[in-house]
């Protein structure tokens, strides 16, 4: 056995062995309190718990700053009070009440996640309010400030559900229930996908993600799960009142995220921990209670800003042998590029494409054709247009003229993961991995886009959802290999030396099954060796019948590997034609040397 796989297998031995400890205390733990007010003080801090998974999905998954899940808390307690008031089970109101409040979230986020920085925060900050003033005047429904009483008690198989310590296994129970949901979704394509657009939501979107609707859907989860809390605390208290659902109880939950740890099931849980077992801890320094609160919470922020879970990846984290770029190219990557059309047929069209930026043009009717199974470069001095053109062709920008067609399919005007659907693939000049997931989640989620099953398979576990996901896998593994990255699969992205990470970049792209793939500046920062690997791997993915339409600044590397060549200067395209023409050409000498000669150096 291999020393890593020798670590691994320690680490899952640890890990069942605290999980087993942990089971066992946790069904004690009422057994050992012997205060009401303690075991009630624990049921509320399960009943948090819920609703810090569920901030989980947008803000830790997703890194939208989400303050309205005191808001959806209090409608999901308010609707499920006022249904079994009326007489109606708990156990019909309770879904009522997740299904009324997940509307209200889609009709929040549906506006809002469209916008990018932190109109999400604003929004959900101004919803909080206006969902506490409802609450607070429209008296003849909600009681008004002096709520709902009487709220009938959460009967089961019969069994009317008193006491702290019948309601303590009930909750959690709950509570293990939407952990392990968030485990799933978190091991899924959708999971990925949330963290793949938190680290970079444009080559998210590149990949075949579409970065709007998984934001909704974690919106969504993240309301329900507070709407599910809220039915939970009215049936355990019988009574609800507007005053609980503030803003600053949004605050709370969001700052029991941050300190356990955005981004982890298990930080949420210990945030929420901290967070209630920490004011009881302090209440016996009476006024100085709140300062000394205020300040630990500070502190905590300050020293650890990953939260308390990092502490454990930190204790974890052992020395790693020198990183290796070495490229291999195998024989067999029909999965990762299968051949798509005959070498020569126009697989791009372009014509007259202008991109401005107020009175800047940075395309001029930029047009060309693009040859299936060639490798079709673009070069010109800094600033000439070579990645705004890319970024036209990939739907990161929408050019204010011009057509872009793939085999007479116009993508100009269209989403970006939409585009990536369609066969059309790219890396960035400056280098976007998803660093929080490993290398082989990174080329997973570029597989995403070619994936069917459903939010609904993900929470059953059908037969589809896992045999997708034993495909995808397989198929990330061969993308590894093909770019010669197999043995860091399970390496933090982030922590690849700066060549693997290009490797990684054009291994992800490859796994959409592109039929263009579009590399921006690839050797950029590598050695002369690295460079002459990267173009046998550029070469072999050519052969598999992959268009590859390359932007660098390369001289040599663009010369002794392009087919045809196409020249920028200040926006427009000057020159096009063989390596040797192109070298040839006067105009590109003078435009882009500034000076005679051939044109082989670096430039």
């Amino acid at each position: 056995m291999s020393t890593e796989n020798a670590l691994a297998a320690r680490r899952r031995g640890a890990f069942l062995a605290w999980s087993a400890a942990g089971i066992a205390a946790l069904l004690v733990l009422p057994h050992l309190i012997a205060s009401d007010y303690l075991r009630q003080l624990v049921n509320l801090g399960l009943i948090s718990l819920i609703v810090v998974v569920g901030l989980n999905y947008i803000t830790g998954y997703c890194g939208q700053i989400n303050f309205g899940q005191a808001a959806f808390w209090g409608i999901g307690a308010y609707v499920t009070a006022l249904l079994t008031l009326q007489g109606l089970s708990f156990w019909l109101a309770l879904p009522i009440a997740a299904i009324a409040t997940g509307l209200a979230s889609l009709v929040l986020g549906i506006p809002t996640l469209k916008l990018r920085a932190y109109y999400l925060a604003m929004a959900t900050i101004g919803f909080g309010e206006i969902v506490q003033l409802v609450l607070t005047h429209w008296e003849p429904v909600t009681g008004g400030t002096s709520g709902l009483r009487g709220v009938p008690a959460i009967g089961l198989f019969g069994y009317t559900l008193q006491g702290h310590l019948q309601h303590y296994y009930f909750l959690l129970a709950w509570c293990a229930l939407g952990l392990g949901i968030a485990l799933r979704v978190r091991s899924s394509k959708i999971g990925r996908a949330m963290i793949a657009l938190r680290d970079s939501e444009i080559a998210a979107e590149v990949c075949g993600v579409s970065t709007v609707n998984v934001k909704l859907l974690a919106f969504v989860l993240s309301s329900v799960y507070a709407a599910v809390a809220g039915g939970l605390y009215v049936g355990y208290v019988n009574y609800v009142s507007p005053d609980l659902f503030s803003n600053a109880q949004a605050v709370l939950f969001f700052s029991m995220l941050v300190i356990g740890g955005t981004g982890s099931a298990v930080g949420a849980v210990i945030g929420t921990i901290v967070l209630t077992a920490l004011p009881e801890a302090l209440r016996f320094l009476k006024e100085w209670y709140m300062v000394l609160y205020g300040v630990g919470v500070i502190l905590m922020i300050v020293f650890l800003p990953e939260g308390v879970v990092s502490l454990a990846r930190r204790l974890r984290r052992v020395e790693e042998t020198a990183p290796d770029a070495r490229v291999v190219i195998e024989q067999r990557v029909e999965a990762v590029a299968p051949r798509e059309s005959a070498r020569g047929v126009t697989i791009l069209q372009v014509r007259e494409v202008t991109q401005r930026f107020g009175g800047l043009v940075a395309l001029d009717k930029v047009s060309m054709d693009i040859a299936a199974g060639t490798i079709h470069a673009v070069i010109g001095p800094n600033g000439s247009g070579k990645t705004t053109f890319l970024n036209a062709l990939t739907g990161a920008y929408t050019p204010q003229s011009g057509s872009v067609t793939r085999m007479g399919v116009e993508l100009l005007g269209m989403q970006p993961h939409r585009i990536a659907r369609l066969g059309v693939s790219r890396t960035f000049q400056n280098i976007r991995l998803y660093r929080s997931l490993s290398a082989l989640e990174n080329v997973m989620v570029g597989q995403a886009c070619r994936s069917k099953a459903t939010l609904l398979d993900i929470l059953a576990g059908t037969r589809r959802q896992r045999d997708e996901e034993t495909g995808m896998r397989e198929e990330a593994t061969k993308a590894l290999a093909f770019v010669g990255l197999a043995d860091k699969a399970g390496r933090p992205a982030g922590s690849l030396a700066y060549a693997q990470q290009r490797l990684l970049e054009i291994a992800r792209a490859l796994a959409t099954k592109p039929g263009v793939l579009l590399l921006d500046e690839p050797a950029a920062g590598m050695n002369a060796n690295e460079a002459a690997r990267l173009v046998q791997l550029i070469d072999a993915i050519r052969r598999r019948g992959v268009t590859v339409v390359l932007v660098e600044h390369n001289m040599r590397l663009v010369m002794g590997i392009s087919d045809r060549i196409s020249v920028f200067d200040f926006g427009r395209k000057i020159a096009e034609g063989t390596p040797d023409e192109v070298q040839g050409d006067p105009a590109v000498i003078e435009a882009y040397l500034g000076r005679s000669g051939r044109v082989v150096a670096h430039a």
